[in-house]
């Protein structure tokens, strides 16, 4: 099978197994839960609504009274007799009270309360209700449990343990519901945000202390009137009772009430996606402000999720088709994430749940092929050329074997030289722009080549080796030259000029002005004849050699275009014009070098560029020796002169920086390239 086709191949099998992982819910969820926190628009809020916590200030004013939780029933009794004569209109317990406690007479003055006022309902699990509402309870006294009395509090948590979803039939929200609306089948809640968002809303969040307080001497008066707990007397006596007046009153008459717990120890504190530590009841009071108001969130079909994961890796494919530059499958992807992403926000606040992980999977795997097909055929298209152009020997080369046989054996000797590597800047859109024209293809890179080698072989050079559009050659070896550092930087100026001649001749018919980068270092080298008896190739290797392709690419990093080693710059010091950037930590390479950036020959310097220098090169020093304020000055000027250039504008960033808030006495200006 074709590699392209195992290219193409990957990212589907990649996207298959994502869409089956659990990765792609748990983002799902978390896109959820992002969007519900900060929604595109609030839900509106239903009217009339309040929470009444048992909160820690409550958990304080019983403890002083020498009462723990959990709670005897005869708190909660005092607690729903006193919401009841508040005249809230129905009084929603998120409270379970599966099992008889140790005092049978505070259960039956609480179920008896609790049932004589019909604004009360009591929680529920799907096994048990309240111990003392019985089903022999419920017949004896049937008037008063014509309506749901008790609803459901369990709900089915996801994966991660949020509840994001919810049942509303035979629920604790539902008993409270609207008589008039249609029944639903509930969904993924649509949250009004936690309970600190939803209080500064206008929704009352009330703490159960004082109306545990008030409802006191309302039980205390119902149990003198009914002291054997008779249950009509009990009603009788509740229905005797006046409304409770105040501040109390106000704050839940006429609303629906949902009583719960947020105290630490009461363990009803729950993680949901408006916040990590909710109190359960908010559940409830949010699927009750669904049912009331704007509906639950439907989420939208599993197919429309895989059709749209399709149309969006046919769209990047679309994009990319036969191309090798990927400007159109980038702009493609980040359209399409925008639309993804942003389309499934704003639905969300429309009322429908399009989980956006796997199509949004499916556009970056297709982008990963695609890159990486691009990236298969540049390299193949590079390997042609290195077949086609990796015979030329150099004559310097063949004349110094001529004279020395010997030399023709496997090994090598150490030598002082410095290297030059260069590669071409817009080499893949180049490619694209002639993938039908291969023939001025081939003319417009052997255009280069001859220019590149014509100027390193006037000065000295032995070229090495071509790899596609890159260029390898060594100054000083064969033949020995004490200047070779010079004649390098000179060939570098001179090879940059000469792809002006390029440019002229096909810019217009190429449909790009091609740049060239280029890296040179001296140092000690091996230099040899290596290879195999076959096919053997006269070339250096070592540390020095590294440093050099090193710094050819590093100039993407600085936006520069010829970059020196520390020794190189050294050696011409005093000939050409330079500039030291900064330290350079490469990858492999424990200690820092100083890397220069060559500029040019000093009379071929104009007046801007001077000036430039004039303030750069004593910035740079102020900068290295820690004098920070005057290094910004320095580097202003510089700027000033030269506003394009990144270098000085980081480095003024800096010095102003430090100018301020000086770094560790341990610092140094370096730059670690993590790449090789």
């Amino acid at each position: 099978m074709p590699v392209t086709r195992w290219i193409r191949l990957l990212p589907a099998a990649l996207l298959l197994a994502f869409h089956f992982s659990p990765f792609g819910p748990a983002l799902d969820r978390a896109f959820f839960d992002g969007a519900s926190r900060h929604p595109l628009q609030a839900p509106p809020l239903p009217e009339n609504s309040a929470l009444v916590l048992v909160d820690e200030s409550t958990m304080a004013a019983m403890s002083a009274q020498g009462v723990r939780w959990p709670f005897p029933r005869r708190v909660f009794a005092q607690l729903l007799v006193a919401l009841h004569q508040a005249g809230a209109e129905h009084v929603l317990v998120d409270v379970t009270f599966p099992e008889e406690s140790d005092a049978a007479e505070q259960d039956l003055l609480l179920g008896e309360l609790a049932a004589a006022a019909p604004s009360v309902v009591l929680a529920r699990t799907a096994e048990l209700g309240p111990a003392f509402w019985r089903v022999d309870f419920q017949a004896r006294h049937r008037a008063y449990f014509q309506q749901p009395r008790t609803g459901l509090v369990e709900f089915q948590a996801d994966d991660d343990g949020v509840a994001r979803a919810y049942a509303p039939a035979g629920s604790l929200a539902a008993a409270a519901r609207p008589a008039n609306l249609p029944p639903t089948a509930g969904g993924l809640l649509r949250w009004h945000g936690g309970l600190a968002q939803v209080a500064s809303r206008g929704v009352p969040v009330l703490s159960a202390a004082p109306y545990i307080a008030a409802g006191r001497p309302i039980l205390e008066r119902i149990m003198q009137a009914a002291p054997d707990l008779d249950f009509a007397a009990v009603a009788r006596a509740l229905a005797a009772e006046p409304q409770l007046p105040g501040p109390l009153a106000g704050a839940v008459k006429g609303r629906t009430v949902f009583v719960g717990t947020n105290a630490s120890g009461t363990f009803d504190v729950k993680p949901l996606p408006v916040g990590k530590s909710e109190p359960g009841v908010l559940i409830h009071w949010t699927a009750w402000a669904n049912l009331a108001a704007d509906g639950f969130i439907a989420p939208a079909p599993r197919a429309l999720t895989l059709v749209a994961a399709l149309l969006a890796a046919a769209a990047i494919i679309w994009a990319g088709r036969g191309q090798i530059a990927l400007r159109g499958p980038l702009l493609m992807t980040g359209g399409l994430m925008v639309a993804l992403l942003g389309g499934a926000y704003a639905l969300l606040s429309a009322g429908v749940f399009v989980a956006p992980a796997t199509p949004v999977a499916a556009a970056l795997l297709t982008l990963l092929g695609v890159v990486a097909e691009s990236f298969w055929r540049e390299q193949a298209r590079k390997r042609e050329l290195q077949a086609m152009f990796g015979a030329y020997v150099d004559p310097g080369v063949v004349a110094q074997l001529v004279r020395n046989p010997g030399a023709l054996r496997l090994g090598g000797e150490l030598r002082e030289a410095t290297v030059f590597f260069s590669d071409l800047v817009g080499f893949t859109e180049l490619s694209e722009n002639l993938r039908d024209r291969p023939e001025l293809m081939v003319e417009v890179v052997n255009a280069y080549l001859e220019e590149t080698s014509e100027c390193l072989h006037r000065h000295g050079a032995y070229v090495d080796k071509y790899i596609g559009d890159a260029v390898m050659a060594v100054f000083g070896v064969p033949q020995d030259r004490p200047d070779h550092a010079l004649a390098a930087c000179r060939a570098a100026l001179e090879a940059r000029r000469a792809l002006d001649t390029v440019n002229a001749r096909y810019a217009a018919m190429a449909g790009v002005r091609l740049a060239v980068r280029i890296g040179l270092n001296s140092g000690q080298m091996i230099v040899g004849n290596l290879g195999s008896s076959r096919k053997k190739n006269y070339t250096v290797m070592g540390d020095a050699v590294n440093l050099a392709s090193r710094l050819e690419g590093a100039n993407k990093e600085f936006g520069t275009e010829i970059l020196l080693g520390e020794t190189t710059a050294r050696a011409v010091a005093g000939h050409l014009a330079t500039r030291p950037l900064t330290r350079l930590q490469v990858k492999g390479k424990l200690e820092a070098v100083e890397v220069h950036e060559l500029l040019g020959e000093p009379d071929a310097l104009d007046e801007s560029q001077c000036a430039f220098l004039a303030a750069y090169l004593p910035g740079y020093a102020h900068h290295t020796a820690r004098r920070f304020a005057a290094a910004a000055a320095d580097f202003s000027r510089a700027l000033a002169a030269r506003p394009d250039d990144a270098v000085t504008r980081e480095l003024l960033a800096q010095s102003t920086a430090f100018a301020v808030t000086p770094p560790p006495p341990d610092w140094q200006p370096i730059l670690t390239l993590k790449s090789k």
